[in-house]
């Protein structure tokens, strides 16, 4: 629970409503550090195929739309063979953004992190960024080591990795068919949902906001990763007053819907970032 005093936060009068902005904030920022849609979101799902081999790599399509603004990202994850860093404890990932030229994805040039991750992953348990032994950054052509919080902070870790999504419920419905690369794939579907509550005091009372989301998966065990084909993820955030108040106004509801789809994927990564010869790692 977060203690609001009356003199840390100014109130100020809209109409004969009273409105708080930072409490607002607070609420809206806490809501929003956990909940994102990544590609490892599932990964500790017993419901989920997790499999991870050298050589594997995916390619997905994002697109987010919260507050009437819409996004679009495209991101490459490849895990990459033991001539190319992986080895018999780490696997060597590599998350490089894509832009879309004509038709074709190529990586944007110098950029990308690479992730030595523990082999301990597929045990499914703690978090997926505690797996993580060693991160590399590549900004312009140039590489160094980060630090976790580092590594937190980076906005392609945070679109691809950074959430660990424990559902309240999961409901498995029927079979649905998703073509990629020209092929048929007779995917399992899952819808898994969580709610999360979090309040505010008040010298009025209690600012509640339940914050509920809502993720459906299609998967096929043969996709590598997590078999993810399509995934998609509906946010709503609702406040209200505990006791009612005539003169203050919760926030309007707040909605934000993601969609995460397979592009390509194969069994024959190379590395691109450590075949740029402007690059140098650093402690």
């Amino acid at each position: 629970m977060i203690g609001i005093s009356q003199n840390k936060w100014q109130a100020r009068w809209s109409g004969r409503h009273l409105v708080l902005p930072g409490l607002l904030l607070v609420l809206a920022v806490q809501a929003q550090a956990v909940l994102a849609l990544d590609v490892f979101t599932l990964w500790r799902q017993p419901e989920i195929p997790l499999a991870i081999t050298e050589g594997d790599w995916v390619i997905y399509r994002t697109q987010s739309l919260a507050g009437g603004r819409q996004e679009v990202s495209i991101t490459r994850i490849a895990c990459l063979d033991l001539n190319s860093g992986s080895d018999e404890k780490t696997w060597l990932l590599e998350l490089l953004p894509m832009v879309e030229d004509e038709g074709l994805l190529i990586p944007v040039p110098g950029e990308g992190v690479q992730l030595r991750l523990s082999r301990d992953l597929l045990d499914r348990e703690g978090s997926f960024l505690a797996a993580i032994v060693e991160s590399i950054q590549w900004r312009d052509g140039v590489a160094r080591k980060i630090s976790a919080a580092e590594l937190r902070a980076d906005p392609l870790v945070a679109a691809t990795l950074a959430s660990d999504f424990e559902p309240d419920h999961i409901e498995q419905k029927s079979a649905t068919t998703r073509i990629i690369q020209g092929t048929q794939f007779l995917c399992d579907q899952f819808v898994m949902s969580a709610a999360d509550t979090q309040s505010a005091t008040l010298p009025a009372g209690e600012m509640i906001q339940i914050t509920t989301r809502e993720i459906v998966a299609a998967v096929h065990p043969d996709i590598p990763f997590l078999g993810l084909a399509y995934v998609s993820e509906r946010i709503r955030a609702e406040s209200h007053l505990d006791p009612p108040s005539r003169r203050m106004r919760a926030p309007a509801p707040r909605v934000k819907v993601e969609v995460m789809e397979l592009v390509a994927f194969g069994h024959d990564a190379v590395s691109v970032l450590l075949g740029s010869e402007a690059s140098e790692a650093s402690d």
